[in-house]
């Protein structure tokens, strides 16, 4: 268990070779520890020991070498002291700039914890950064959204949740609930006083009330974005063999991974990659062919595709213009997943070629709206397909950018939760129920929200939520 006054020491820079490499010890020994291990480089060349009266000015670096108990060079560093609160935990903080080789940040990791510091958890620092009081809960969850931003628009809604724009319009709702709840504090005492007196406040309630059910459900509408900016979109290229769909695959991820040829069932495996399209990350997924019939191995790699099919965002799929529709292409339509399922965009492939199949015929024999036509030959129609894709996450709505978003699932869950009390309130208000059991519901309410900052928060939950950040952060 994390004893929040140990001191804490880690390397706060991912694994691997590099010009240079961090490590950071955090608590009230930091400086201390530090010290045992720096000799500072004076003028003359010469590394002196720091005397123990010896206290470096904060935020400056100090030139010298990490030395052991026998007086050896381990690495030539810079040295820096951040005193709390001005730090990033708010404790005392050392961060020593080595070089950026898996040796020698061994040995000064394990030199620090020699001098008494202690390994430092996943996430520990940020975790303590928010036990401190520099960053809530939602800040706290948006260094790690920052940290894995894939696109520019995941980075700056990372920024702006960082900087406590989400964490503002949760405090603005917040505070419109607990005004909610003075006023019926106040309704009740009236009540008390004249049994005959009927709620003045009613109707003004149930107005407030409406307009932070407005506010709530705005941000979870942009739940979605949120989740896609952080984890992508789930996109699954589909469709019967040779439409085109390993070529499209190639196009997207601009490079050559998938073979194509006009042989059906080249694919026989899933490929994966991560691609940004107009700032949307896509988890993109080629696809083998979908037939009834085919070898072993085929079916195998097409239950494969079945399995990636219900779990998509977006499903591209893939129909072939210099041929009429097949009963394969209806067979597969019917077991897309309906109600609940992904969204679809129809592509009409190979248009450069003598047609056999229009947009209307598809539109008419599948019952959709909008037919997008591509040449993957020629290049013919692919930037209406990639801003197709970024329509469909934006949905004409403000850059992310712009806009305030739910980024982790529990985000979302909690405001959801929320929403349900405050709409149990509208609707026992409309009932004419008692106004003591309405302001059940709004504390109740109150409750997830707090839960959502990190007030009131378990242990359990609030570990679970550090362990996603790797050691060092």
């Amino acid at each position: 268990m994390d004893n929040a006054a140990d001191t804490i020491v880690a390397v706060s820079t991912p694994p691997g070779e590099g010009g240079i490499g961090i490590v950071r010890l955090s608590g009230s020994e930091a400086l201390k520890i530090g010290l045992k291990i720096f000799s500072r480089k004076h003028k003359h060349g010469q590394s002196v020991p720091l005397r123990r009266s010896f206290k470096p000015a904060a935020r400056k670096l100090y030139y010298g070498h990490i030395v052991d108990d026998q007086g050896i060079e381990l690495d030539e560093v810079l040295f820096s002291f951040m005193p709390g609160p001005r730090s990033y935990t708010c404790e005392d903080v050392v961060e020593i700039n080595a070089h950026g080789g898996a040796v020698p940040l061994k040995n000064i990791l394990e030199l620090a914890l020699k001098k008494g510091a202690r390994l430092a958890a996943p996430g520990e620092f940020t975790k303590r950064a928010f036990l401190n009081g520099r960053l809530d809960l939602i800040q706290a969850e948006s260094v790690l959204a920052l940290i894995r931003a894939k696109t520019d628009k995941a980075l700056k809604a990372a920024i702006r949740s960082l900087e406590g724009a989400l964490s503002g319009e949760i405090a603005k709702i917040r505070a419109g609930i607990a005004a909610l709840l003075a006023q019926i504090e106040v309704e009740i005492d009236f009540a008390h006083e004249d049994a005959d007196l009927a709620p003045a406040g009613d109707n003004h309630i149930g107005e407030s009330i409406e307009r932070l059910l407005k506010k709530m459900k705005r941000l979870l509408q942009k739940r979605f974005q949120g989740r896609v900016l952080q984890e992508g979109l789930k996109t699954v290229i589909m469709g019967r063999p040779n439409v085109g769909k390993s070529s499209l695959y190639n196009y997207l991820v601009r490079e050559e991974r998938a073979i194509v040829t006009e042989i059906p069932g080249t694919t026989r495996d899933l490929l994966r990659e991560y691609i940004n399209v107009k700032g949307i990350p896509l988890q993109l997924v080629d696809t083998a062919g979908l037939r009834r019939a085919g070898d072993v191995v085929e079916k195998i790699g097409m239950d494969f595709s079945w399995k990636a099919i219900q779990e998509a965002d977006l499903l591209l799929f893939m129909l072939d213009a210099a041929q009429e529709i097949t009963p394969e292409d209806y067979y597969i339509y019917e077991r897309i997943p309906r109600n609940s399922g992904p969204a679809v965009l129809f592509i009409l492939n190979k248009i450069d070629l003598s047609r056999k199949l229009s947009p209307q015929e598809v539109k008419e024999k599948f019952s959709v709206k909008n037919v997008l036509e591509i040449s993957l030959l020629q290049g013919d129609g692919l930037e209406k397909l990639e801003a197709a894709i970024s329509n469909m996450v934006f949905s004409g709505e403000a850059a992310a950018e712009e806009s305030v978003l739910l980024l982790e699932a529990r985000q979302g869950e909690l405001m959801q939760q929320a929403l349900i009390c405050m709409t149990e309130a509208w609707e026992a208000l409309a009932k004419k129920l008692p106004l003591d059991l309405i302001s059940i519901d709004l504390r109740q309410a109150q409750q997830f929200l707090g839960e959502l900052v990190g007030e009131e928060i378990g242990t359990e939950v609030l570990d679970l939520v550090f362990q996603k950040f790797c050691i060092g952060k």
